[in-house]
C-alpha cells in the first residue's frame, strides 16, 4: 500500500489556478471537469481522482443519481499524481467540495475529518457495511464515510496445477508452509515471486494485520508514541521469516531486480509456484492467453509470514465518498451519499464487476474463482486492513525497501525495525497538531 508524499503547498496552488480554467478532459495532465448541465436541482460539486473518477460503477451511480433527483454532480477529476496534494490545498484555503473521495487511510487525517465531514455513525446502512470494510470508513470514533469502491481478498495465490504434480496440499500453518516451499525448491521451482525491487509488492501489512486485530490498543500506543515496533514481538518475527525465506531461496535468485512489470510472466510459465497478491488481479492484470497457465489454474490460500500461524487473508483498501458538513448543499450531499448505499442502487452500479463484495447486500458483483473455490478458508481467516489506515505512518514501500536491504544482508533485524520505526515516527511527526 503506498503512502502518497503531500508536496509543496505552493506548487500545488499553482496546478490548483490551472484548474480552475479548465473545462473539460486535458489528455495531458489526466485531469477531468465535466461541466453542469442544466437543472432545475441543485448542482454538487465533487473532487476525485481522475482515474478513480472514470470507474464504470462510479460513473453509473451518478448517472442514476441525477435521473433519480434532478440534481447535477459537477465531476472534478484531479491529476492523478498530485489528487491529493490538489485537494489538500483547496481545503487549506476553504474551497470545500460538496463530496470529496479518499481512501480511508491515515492521511485522511490532514482533513480535518471532525471538522469537514459528516459523521454517520448512526446511519441506518453502517451495519449493511461488511466487517473487513467496517474500519477503514471509520475515524476515531466516526464513521466517516460511505465506502464506494472495488474490493478484493488478497492472499497467497497459487497454482494448482504444479501443486497436483508434486503431490503438495494446501498449507494450514507457517510450517506446512515452509514445507512446501522446501518441496518446490527441491523440484527445481521458485516458490515465491516477490517483486522487491518495488518494495510494496513486499506486502508485509500481510503479517501486521492480524497482530493488530488481536491486540487494538497498540495502534492508540504507536499513533500516541507510547510504544514502538520494538516492542511488538510479532514484528521481530515477521522480518526474522523474510530474513530465512530470502537466505533458504524462496524468493528466488534475483528478487533484489524483480519487479512488478514480470508477475505475469514468472507466474505464467509456471517459474514461481506462488505470489502474495489479491484475488481480482487474476480477473483483471493476468495475461491468461499469453502463457501455459491459464488464471483459472491458480488458487488463493492464506499467507504466511511468521506472526499468525494460521495464516491470513486481508480485505481491500477502499475509497470513502465523504460529505462536506459545512456546505450550502450539505442535504444534497448527504442525500447522494443515501442513494449509493441503497441496496437496490449499489448493485445496479456494481452489476458485472469483478470485486469482492463491500456491502452484505451486495449480489451483483462477480466473486473470482479462487474466492469461490476457497470460501470457507477466506471467510474463516479474511482480517480488514488495520495496518495501512489506522497506524500513522504506516508506509508499506519505505518499510518494503528496508526489509529487502535486510534480505539481501545490508542489515540486521533489529537495524530493520529502526529504519521502519523511524520512517514511522518522521510521519507521526509531521501530523502532530502540537
Amino acid at each position: 500500500m503506498r503512502k502518497r508524499v503531500i508536496a509543496s503547498l505552493i506548487c500545488a496552488t499553482m496546478v490548483v489556478a490551472s484548474l480552475s480554467g479548465c473545462g473539460g478532459t486535458d489528455g495531458d495532465s489526466n485531469e477531468i471537469k465535466k461541466e453542469s448541465k442544466s437543472s432545475d436541482g441543485v448542482t454538487i460539486s465533487l473532487y476525485m481522482n481522475a482515474d478513480d473518477l472514470s470507474k464504470p460503477y462510479i460513473q453509473r451511480i451518478i448517472e442514476m443519481y441525477e435521473e433519480s433527483s434532478g440534481n447535477t454532480i459537477d465531476q472534478q477529476g484531479l491529476d492523478r499524481d498530485n489528487a491529493e496534494t490538489i485537494a489538500l490545498t483547496k481545503f487549506t484555503t476553504g474551497d470545500i467540495p460538496d463530496l470529496y473521495v479518499h481512501f480511508g487511510n491515515c492521511n485522511l487525517e490532514n482533513f480535518n475529518p471532525k471538522e469537514n465531514f459528516v459523521d454517520w455513525s448512526e446511519a441506518e446502512w453502517v451495519t449493511d457495511i461488511r466487517d473487513s470494510i467496517l474500519p477503514q470508513a471509520t475515524y476515531e470514533d466516526m464513521v466517516v464515510g460511505l465506502p464506494f469502491w472495488e474490493a478484493s481478498n488478497s492472499g497467497c495465490l497459487y497454482n494448482k496445477e504444479i501443486f497436483k504434480e508434486l503431490g503438495l496440499k494446501q498449507p494450514t500453518n507457517q510450517k506446512e508452509f515452509d514445507e512446501v516451499c522446501s518441496k518446490l525448491l527441491e523440484n527445481g521451482i521458485q516458490p515465491i515471486y516477490l517483486a522487491a525491487a518495488d518494495a510494496w509488492p513486499i506486502e508485509y501489512q500481510f503479517a501486521l494485520d492480524p497482530v493488530i486485530e488481536a491486540n487494538p490498543e497498540y495502534v492508540d500506543k504507536l499513533n500516541a508514541k507510547e510504544m514502538t515496533y520494538a516492542d511488538i514481538p510479532e514484528f521481530k518475527s515477521m522480518c526474522e521469516w523474510f530474513q530465512m525465506a530470502a537466505k533458504k531461496g524462496y524468493f528466488g535468485k534475483n528478487y533484489a531486480s524483480d519487479t512488478w512489470d514480470y508477475a505475469n510472466e514468472v507466474l505464467g510459465t509456471g517459474e514461481a509456484a506462488m505470489m502474495f497478491c489479491w484475488d481480482t488481479w487474476l480477473d483483471t492484470d493476468y495475461d491468461s492467453e499469453s502463457y501455459d497457465y491459464a488464471g483459472t489454474d491458480f488458487g488463493i490460500m492464506p499467507v504466511f509470514m511468521g506472526t499468525c500461524d494460521e495464516g491470513t487473508y486481508e480485505g481491500g483498501n477502499v475509497n470513502l465518498i465523504l460529505a462536506n458538513k459545512n456546505g450550502e448543499n450539505v442535504e444534497a450531499a448527504k442525500d447522494f451519499i443515501n442513494f449509493c448505499a441503497n441496496p437496490d442502487n449499489y448493485n445496479k452500479a456494481f452489476d458485472g464487476i469483478s470485486t469482492a463484495a463491500v456491502f452484505k447486500g451486495q449480489t451483483t458483483n462477480v466473486n473470482s474463482a479462487q474466492y469461490e473455490e476457497n470460501k470457507e478458508s477466506v471467510d474463516k481467516l479474511l482480517r480488514p486492513s488495520c495496518a495501512q489506515p489506522k497506524i500513522i505512518g504506516y508506509n508499506g514501500t519505505e518499510g518494503g525497501k528496508a526489509l529487502l536491504q535486510l534480505m539481501s544482508g545490508d542489515i540486521t533485524v533489529d537495524e530493520c525495525i529502526k529504519l521502519i520505526d523511524e520512517d514511522r515516527m518522521a510521519t507521526l511527526k509531521s501530523f502532530s497538531k502540537e
